[in-house]
């Protein structure tokens, strides 16, 4: 019988599998030449957050998933994706601050927020306030139109 040293074992949960698929990904495409912006997407809503992250990896995104803002803190801090993407409405760390905390250590990061929610307007005037403004895009997003708009921002 094979063995698997303890670390593995301990490891192999969701999100350790999709960190390791993460940077096959990258590494697969620094091999081959191909230009893949890293992304993490956030959303507490794992099924919509896990589709997006999918579409993102089809159309040449190295993209990541986190379920809720602290995770995705770490993960940004780990990872350093050129781009976050993020719900505003979740529980315990909201977009926004997710956002602002991100903006903190990672200014080079481009960051997106969505939101399907009337309610995220003080969430966002609150930042503003601070002196942080974020663009919202509004949710469902249509994938196309989420595509173009990653890649207008990279140019910037």
């Amino acid at each position: 019988m094979l063995e698997i040293e303890p670390a593995i074992v301990q490891a192999w949960d969701k999100g350790s599998e999709k960190f390791v698929a993460f940077h096959m990904r990258k590494a697969r495409a620094r091999a081959t030449g191909e230009d893949c912006p890293s992304i993490l997407v956030v959303d507490d809503e794992e099924r919509l957050a896990d589709t997006m992250t999918e579409i993102l990896n089809i159309s040449g995104f190295c993209a990541f998933t986190a379920y809720e803002g602290k995770t995705a803190l770490e993960i940004m801090e780990a990872l350093q994706p050129e781009y976050l993407l993020t719900d505003v409405v979740m529980p315990d760390m909201n977009g926004v601050e997710l956002a602002i905390a991100v903006r903190e250590k990672l200014p080079q990061t481009k960051i997106l927020l969505f939101s399907g929610q009337a309610s995220t307007t003080d969430l966002l005037e609150e930042a503003r306030i601070a002196g942080h403004v974020f663009e919202v895009l509004e949710k469902p997003m249509h994938p196309v139109r989420l595509i173009e708009h990653l890649k207008r921002l990279r140019q910037k």
